[in-house]
Formats: structure tokens, C-alpha cells, sequence
């Protein structure tokens, strides 16, 4: 049995798109085309595809049953291109990131899940500074993209791109001395031990202000968070964050 790939992506296309024409404007193609297009593939598999008896094409139960079937056939075909090209040097064979702990993965997640599927042939690996700075890493080519606090000032070389805006809180646990105040006042701060994140103390302007003689260095923001919940000390953590649109060039 042979069938084109071509005609596969035809197949998945219309089932995306549910109308024959529309299918044929998504690929730059006349409707014709797209119909014989679909009518070979049905001959080389010997099976129907689509039942054209209404006004729109609705899938088979053949064709709900191969769709998946030619889906995975399409994306292995990808890989293979994304692999071909990483090994002719067109494309990276693997990218280094580093995160810093205020950056929210609510926010990254689903960028990588899209990384995932159009390029499949990449591997990623992701750094989380703790002993050492995020624009050391990028000095160094530990890693090739970092996502971080804003700094006052870069080196030569590297570029730098806003993507949004992270706003940060102070906090302590509800048993917490200081959250028996009304109002807290800075020098109130100073008389209770602060939990400072240690990648990023240097590039929170907060910290300029809010600061206590007697600190804590943490390398690990989950572990701050726990021991926060432990009514350990106070610290500055992220409140939540806004993402915009944004291309780093």
C-alpha cells in the first residue's frame, strides 16, 4: 500500500478545517485538488474518509479511526526534517535556558509544550541559578537565553528584551509576629530575621529599602516558600505577573 504524504496533510488539514474549500485556502490549493487529493488517499488506504453527503464533509468512522494514525505520521515527518536539519547545522541541535526562581512557570510551561511539538528534534536544557548569576551563565555559554529580574546594567554582548512585569510581596506566616501589626513599619522589618533569595537579592530594588540586619541566604525559592509556611522569618516573593507579547531577537 503507498499514499502520498502530501495527500496525509490534505487529510488532516480538512479535518481541521471541516469544509473542502477552506481546506484548499489553507494550503494555497484549489478546491479540485483538495478533493482528488482526498479521493487517492481513500483508494490507496480502501477505505472512505469523509461522508460528503451534506453540505460539509463529516469524518468516517474509517477516518476518525486513521486520522491519529496519519497525525503521528505527519509529526514523525517533522522530527525527522528538525533532526536533518540540527545535523546540516540549520537548526540547533540543543538550546541551554536559565530560569530564575521569580519567573513564573505558569508562564513558561505552555511556551515549552509548544517548543516541544514544532521542533522536536531539539533538546532543551534548563538551568536554574542559584550559586551563580544569571548573566554569568550567559557570559560563560553555560546557556544561550536567560529569563530573569530586569538588571540596571548588561555587559557587552548580551541583548536584552522586557517581557512583562513581575510584581513582588512581602510576606510572613499568619503566626508571624509581624502579621499581628496593623501596619508595618520598615524599622519593624529590621528586627525580625529576612529570608533573601539568593540569585536575585542584588536586582530587587525593594531590597535597597527593605532590608533587616539579620538574614538568611536561600539558594531555592521553594524551599524559602516552605520555610516561610514554617514561620521562619519574612521574605519578598512573587505576587503575580503580567505577560505581554514579546520576541527576543
Amino acid at each position: 500500500m503507498d499514499f502520498s504524504l502530501s495527500h496525509l496533510k490534505v487529510f488532516v488539514t480538512a479535518t481541521r478545517e471541516q469544509s473542502f474549500s477552506a481546506t484548499a485556502r489553507r494550503l494555497g490549493k484549489v478546491q479540485s485538488a483538495v478533493s482528488t487529493a482526498i479521493s487517492e488517499l481513500e483508494i490507496d488506504l480502501g477505505v472512505v474518509l469523509f461522508d460528503r453527503s451534506g453540505r460539509y464533509p463529516v469524518l468516517t468512522v474509517a477516518g476518525q479511526a486513521l486520522l491519529l494514525e496519519a497525525e503521528a505520521i505527519l509529526s514523525h515527518c517533522d522530527g525527522l526534517k528538525e533532526r536533518a536539519s540540527a545535523l546540516t547545522g540549520e537548526a540547533e541541535t540543543r538550546i541551554a535556558i536559565g530560569v530564575e526562581d521569580a519567573f513564573p512557570c505558569t508562564v513558561l510551561s505552555p511556551v515549552f509544550a509548544r517548543a516541544v511539538r514544532q521542533f522536536p528534534g531539539v533538546q532543551c536544557e534548563v538551568h536554574q541559578p542559584a550559586q551563580h548569576d544569571l548573566l554569568e551563565l550567559l557570559a560563560n555559554d553555560t546557556i544561550t537565553l536567560g529569563l530573569g529580574c530586569a538588571r540596571a546594567h548588561y555587559d557587552p554582548g548580551i541583548g536584552f528584551c522586557r517581557l512583562g512585569q513581575v510584581v513582588f510581596a512581602n510576606v510572613v506566616h499568619r503566626d508571624h509576629p509581624l502579621a499581628q501589626l496593623e501596619r508595618v513599619r520598615f524599622s519593624q522589618l529590621a528586627d525580625h530575621l529576612q529570608l533573601l533569595l539568593a540569585a536575585q537579592t542584588r536586582h530587587l530594588l525593594t531590597v535597597e529599602y527593605l532590608k533587616s540586619p539579620k538574614t538568611w541566604r536561600i539558594h531555592s525559592q521553594s524551599a524559602m516558600i516552605e520555610l516561610l509556611k514554617g514561620g521562619v522569618g519574612w521574605a519578598i516573593v512573587p505576587k503575580r505577573a503580567y505577560f505581554g507579547r514579546a520576541c527576543i531577537g
